[in-house]
């Protein structure tokens, strides 16, 4: 949902440097932050994806690939999350990006 333009100079400013600077990404062909992170995410989900439904596994990768979930929801019991929502939580986002 696009947002109310800031009533303040200062907020107007920041806005329009944001927009240039956006602009500059798009035209270099440079990703933003946010869509390193969901590139991250899905080729991690579906690396696990792969292992899950490979014939041989690879008893590095999956210890790995444990590890990483597990630190994950470490990461977001941390932030003050319930366990068992936090687990239903990245099961379901793995799921969701590996169909």
């Amino acid at each position: 949902m696009p947002r109310k333009p800031g009533t303040e100079p200062q907020r107007q400013r920041h806005q329009q440097r944001q927009r240039v600077y956006r602009e500059r990404l798009r035209a270099e062909g440079r990703p933003e932050a946010d869509a390193v992170d969901a590139a991250l995410a899905a080729a991690l989900c579906r690396t696990a994806a792969d292992e899950r439904n490979a014939r041989i596994k690879d008893p590095v990768l999956t210890g790995y690939l444990s590890a990483l979930l597990k630190r994950a929801r470490r990461e977001l019991l941390q932030r003050g999350y319930d366990r068992d929502g936090a687990t239903a939580a990245l099961r379901r986002r793995l799921h969701r990006i590996t169909e």
